[in-house]
Parts: structure tokens; C-alpha cells; sequence
């Protein structure tokens, strides 16, 4: 998925709040805001978000010597997510799966706990629901790469890996280091579950780069008879490559490009085979 218009601005934004997480040393923060304009200056519509997204974050971390700038946050996000996953009780089929997993990127510690008890308290309206797809890719599938998100969301990741778990091989593909408050090893350990899937590291980017994985990876994801992509990050680098029907893609459209990419509104869930 190519930048929209609104990306540039939300890329600021990015900059600032993962500089305001990363150091409080005012000469730290004048180093990285002098730097950031230089990334930004090359900023085209041509260009997927992502790839923006992490030559910031990465000069971030190196500017700030700080490996983990969303630590914390990540930290309590999963405590917020552990309180809204012991209010859900999964029914265990296919579709109660996806949705669960669809929920948990709702999750958001900067989103208030009265609004995120409304927004797991009901099942989600998915605008483009590909779950009977979905049932009848996974008939005679062996290989299954499933691509996580947020920290947050392995909870709610853990009911659809287990149903996927006893149809075929799952790999559960996660950051091998730290990358904005997406789920990388030491969160997974922190978490204490133990998970029905292979756990694979990728690099630490957001949105999966097959090019920039490793040879087993690589190989892994060319031979995935069905690949779960959870989140826009994984949306927006998948899509750019040949959709073969083979992609799922789980996940709430967050921002105004990605919405319009799909053709659906603002905040609508998508639970979509490409």
C-alpha cells in the first residue's frame, strides 16, 4: 500500500512520540528533531508508510541509545490486554476465533478503559468478511506463517493459533528485537504463555519485509500454504507484493489511507483473503 496524503503528518507524529518514550535529555531530543526533517524531506506518495516509519524508528534508537523505546507502553498494554481477555470467552470455531484475534487490535494503552470495555464487550462487524474463505483455504493446508502485531494482542492471537494449530504447522512470526510496541521475543517471554506454534524471529521491522528475513524465513513464508497477517504495518508491506490468495489479513483499519486502500470506513474490522 502506497502513502496517502495524511501520512506525512502522522509521520511527525510518529517521530515525536517515539522520541518523547526513547529520552528526556533535551540535548538527546534536539539531535533526533534535527535529524528526523532530513528523513522526511525524501517523503513521496510512491512510497509504502512503513518504510518511513522505520528509518525513523531506527534512528530514534540509535540516537538515543535506547534499544526499547516503547518498553513500557508495551508493558502496560499487555497488562491491559490481560484484563480484557479474561472478560472474553471463546467459543473455540473459526469464526469466534478471528474475531477475538480482530479485537485484540483494538487494544491501545492510550485508549481509555470504559471505551475499550465497549468496543470487546460485542463481537466485531467485520466490513469485508472472507471467514468462509478462510474455512475453505485451510482445507488440505499444511504451512501456516501467522505474522503478529502488537504486544497486546498475543492473547488474543492465542484461541485462532490453537484452532490453526491442530489443521497444520504454524509458525508464529515475531520481532527478533524491539520495534515500536510491536511483539518481539523478551515481550513474549515476559508474557509467560506458552504457544501451540514454532516461534520464528523476523527483523525488527514494522510490516514484513520477505526480502529482509532470513534464508529459513524466506523459505518458510515462499511455502506457507496460508499466510495471517495481523495489523495495518503487515497490510501495508504484503499488499504490496502478488496477491495469491493465500494472504490473510486481520485487523482494524486505524488510519484514513489504509481505509481508503480497501475501500472501507474509519475504524471498520476487516477480516480479508487477498
Amino acid at each position: 500500500m502506497k502513502a496517502g496524503p495524511e501520512c506525512l503528518d502522522c509521520l511527525r507524529k510518529l517521530s515525536r512520540q517515539a522520541t518523547e518514550l526513547a529520552t528526556s535529555d533535551p540535548k538527546v531530543k534536539s539531535r533526533i528533531e534535527r535529524e528526523v526533517p532530513r528523513i522526511l524531506e525524501r517523503f513521496s506518495e510512491d512510497i509504502v508508510p512503513s518504510d518511513f516509519g522505520n528509518q525513523l524508528h531506527q534512528t530514534i534508537r540509535e540516537i538515543s541509545k535506547n534499544p526499547d523505546p516503547y518498553r513500557e507502553r508495551k508493558l502496560r498494554e499487555i497488562e491491559t490486554a490481560r484484563l480484557a481477555f479474561s472478560k472474553i470467552k471463546p467459543r473455540g470455531d473459526l469464526r469466534s476465533c478471528v474475531e477475538i484475534a480482530a479485537q485484540g487490535n483494538a487494544i491501545d494503552f492510550f485508549v481509555d478503559p470504559e471505551s475499550l470495555d465497549r468496543e470487546l464487550s460485542g463481537r466485531p462487524n467485520f466490513a469485508i468478511d472472507d471467514i468462509a474463505k478462510l474455512d475453505g483455504k485451510l482445507e488440505g493446508a499444511r504451512n501456516i506463517l501467522y505474522l503478529a502485531d502488537n504486544a497486546a494482542e498475543v492473547l488474543f492471537d492465542l484461541p485462532l493459533l490453537t484452532l490453526l494449530g491442530g489443521k497444520a504447522r504454524v509458525g508464529y512470526v515475531v520481532k527478533e528485537s524491539p520495534v515500536q510496541n510491536d511483539i518481539a521475543l523478551g515481550d513474549l517471554q515476559l508474557t509467560g504463555l506458552h504457544l501451540p506454534a514454532e516461534i520464528i524471529p523476523s527483523p525488527a521491522t514494522v510490516g514484513f519485509y520477505p526480502d529482509r528475513a532470513s534464508s529459513q524465513l524466506r523459505e518458510r513464508f515462499a511455502r506457507a500454504d496460508l499466510v495471517v497477517a495481523k495489523g495495518m504495518g503487515n497490510y501495508e508491506t504484503l499488499s504490496e507484493l502478488p496477491q495469491e490468495g493465500r494472504f490473510f489479513y486481520i485487523f482494524r483499519a486505524k488510519c484514513p489511507p489504509v481505509a481508503r486502500s480497501i475501500g472501507v470506513k474509519l475504524g471498520d474490522y476487516v477480516a480479508m483473503l487477498r
